[in-house]
């Protein structure tokens, strides 16, 4: 195999902690065959190979409408849900409407990098809310709505993922969300949400959406099937209020006609009829659960006195913190050098940050590798802070 025939973020004898991807091992192959093969025998086998409804797949999108209804309970028609090419689409799509031309964004910092370049590439101006340990800061976000208000200037919309969050793994509190939707409201953003991960839990409960605790209203919340099922399918969907949706469906900049991967969406409706998609997530809980234990006992177990790491509810990221005087570029390079990647917290920064902080993904390594991995990265700090002293 070359090394253009192997999975993403893997490289020969390395042990890399880069991508947050599903664990190849998940991906439901048979299922998904099979579900593609009933497409195939199925009277609508040419409509689905055809160019399909701007909104996206109907049978696709009333299987999702009944899924949130029923789970989180909310009250989606079929006009509140729209079908999209994967969640970085979605936001591509948020920002040429809403955020071009010198518009001002709110993004959590840290924040997904590539969300924040696709805002970026629309011109718009972004402006960084710090997160803790229980979210985005809401004074923090008080305090640059007073600059920005000082300036003259309004956002268009807050940019946030609410449940284990990419790349800090946090989940914001409950409190905060209904604090954040007034702010919204009194101050007339819009809130993006970013929730791909919110079905992966594992553990508590996971607080309601912002699109539940404001009914809709200001709320452009943005799903996945990327996590949840496969990556390579590119589809994700978009709920909000009938206007909003209307707007994406009629707007020819946004479009390009026909929905969002119609034949691939005929599958997936397929697979999740047959009910294959609740049994799947579960598997995944379990699955991910354990690495996400396996990290958290390896970096208790090595990591010297100094460093912190959040522990992650659900999803596939922790975060680290290194000591001061510990440079996160110099720390990669020396892992790099024994075998081990990771992501460096700069790269999730719109505005800089993230000098001494690491981002592990610890979904898409074995877990012999994790606390292998680990280990060596726990040396390297080691060896680095008494170089020090």
């Amino acid at each position: 195999m070359t090394v253009q025939e192997l999975p993403q973020g893997v490289l020969p004898g390395m042990i890399s902690f880069i991508f947050g991807h599903p664990d190849a091992t998940t991906l439901p192959v048979e299922d998904l065959h099979t579900a593609a093969e009933a497409v195939f025998r199925s009277p609508q086998a040419r409509l689905a190979l055809q160019y399909g409804p701007e909104q996206g797949s109907p049978v696709l999108i009333d299987y999702l409408v009944g899924k949130l209804n029923r789970e989180e309970g909310l009250n989606l028609s079929h006009d509140n849900l729209m079908i999209v090419a994967g969640s970085t689409g979605a936001v591509d799509m948020i920002a040429r409407l809403y955020a071009r031309d010198g518009g001002v964004v709110l993004v959590e910092a840290p924040s997904y990098r590539d969300s924040v370049d696709a805002i970026r590439d629309h011109g718009a101006d972004l402006r960084q809310v710090p997160i803790d340990e229980d979210g985005l800061d809401v004074e923090a976000l008080e305090a640059q709505l007073a600059a920005l208000h000082r300036e003259g200037k309004m956002p268009r919309f807050l940019y946030t993922i609410p449940n284990f969050q990419n790349p800090s793994g946090v989940t914001l509190a409950r409190a905060r969300r209904e604090a954040i939707i007034t702010l919204a409201r009194e101050q007339g953003f819009l809130v993006v949400e970013d929730d791909v991960y919110r079905d992966l839990f594992f553990e508590g409960d996971v607080p309601p959406s912002f699109y539940a605790l404001a009914e809709g209203q200001g709320v452009l919340r943005i799903g996945s099937f990327s996590k949840i099922m496969a990556a390579g399918l590119r589809l994700g969907w978009l709920i909000a209020e009938r206007e909003h949706i209307q707007r994406f469906v009629n707007c020819g900049a946004v479009q390009m006609g026909g929905g969002a991967n119609p034949f691939v969406a005929h599958v997936v409706a397929e697979y999740c009829r047959a009910g294959c998609l609740e049994r799947h997530i579960a598997q995944l809980r379990q699955i991910y659960r354990h690495r996400r234990d396996v990290t958290v006992t390896a970096l208790e177990e090595y990591m010297p006195p100094g460093v912190s790491w959040t522990r992650p509810r659900g999803g596939f990221f922790i975060w680290l913190t290194l000591p001061e005087g510990i440079c996160v570029e110099s720390l990669r390079q020396a892992a790099r050098q024994r075998g081990v990647l990771f992501s460096p917290g700069t790269g999730f920064f719109a505005a800089g940050g993230g000098e001494r902080n690491v981002r592990l993904a610890f979904s898409f390594v074995p877990p012999d590798e994790l606390k292998e991995g680990i280990a060596v990265l726990a040396q390297t700090i080691r060896e680095m802070i008494e170089q020090r002293a």
